[in-house]
């Protein structure tokens, strides 16, 4: 990571408030190109080495900016989507289970926040409110909520260490490790919580296997005398 991101970094540095409007929408189309994240670290790093805290501050807000404008033609696109969306299956599969939890509750949309920080389908959910219609006010609402987590988040942690890239990396490293560990524990709690909350049929099955294998254990007893 740390070759990319300085390889980034120098790329960016002579245009960085262009880029800063220019790349959020590509990004969007291309993100394997260039991973959102990495971008956004980038622009905490530029930002850190700004002449001036107004120039740092047209950075972050152009970053901003351009994020918000590209989350909204994305859920133009899902609501352009909605009476067409049988035309495209896969696209469809993609948005099912988004669409279905927006459509079962409507505190579901807060879902958006870690989708929108963190890359776990945030395309998915912004076509996906445009699908289900989601009123714009508050898409916008929590889009540009979750935007500020996401600029505090990753290009935070480019400007804490813009002077170390070094640190960057291994703090990444250490990240992904916390990151699995914590998926680890996840899962074992969930399995944890469904065996309790399945307890009674799993109890009931248990004294019936003892049941059983007790009456074999006499029946053999029996076979033997």
């Amino acid at each position: 990571m740390v070759h990319h991101l300085a390889d980034l970094v120098a790329w960016l540095e002579p245009h960085a408030l262009l880029l800063a409007l220019v790349l959020p929408p590509v990004i969007r189309v291309v993100g394997h190109w260039i991973p959102e994240e990495l971008f956004m670290v980038s622009m905490g790093v530029l930002a850190s080495r700004s002449d001036s805290p107004q120039t740092a501050a047209l950075i972050l807000g152009t970053v901003i900016l351009s994020h918000f404008v590209t989350d909204q033609a994305v859920y133009l696109g899902g609501l352009w989507l909605r009476p067409r969306l049988q035309r495209f299956p896969r696209i469809e599969s993609r948005l099912h289970a988004v669409t279905e939890r927006l459509r079962e509750s409507s505190g579901a949309l807060l879902g958006f926040v870690p989708a929108r920080v963190l890359p776990l389908g945030r395309g998915a959910w912004l076509a996906g409110c445009g699908v289900v219609r989601i009123p714009w006010s508050r898409f916008a609402a929590v889009d540009l909520a979750a935007l500020l987590v996401h600029l505090t988040l990753w290009s935070g942690l480019g400007w804490w260490l813009a002077g170390d890239l070094q640190r960057l990396d291994h703090s990444a490293q250490m990240a992904k490790i916390v990151g699995a560990w914590m998926a680890v524990a996840l899962i074992l709690g969930v399995t944890a919580l469904l065996l309790w909350r399945r307890r009674e049929a799993w109890q009931q099955g248990t004294i019936a296997a003892m049941r059983r294998s007790g009456r074999s254990l006499r029946g053999f007893g029996r076979d033997r005398q």
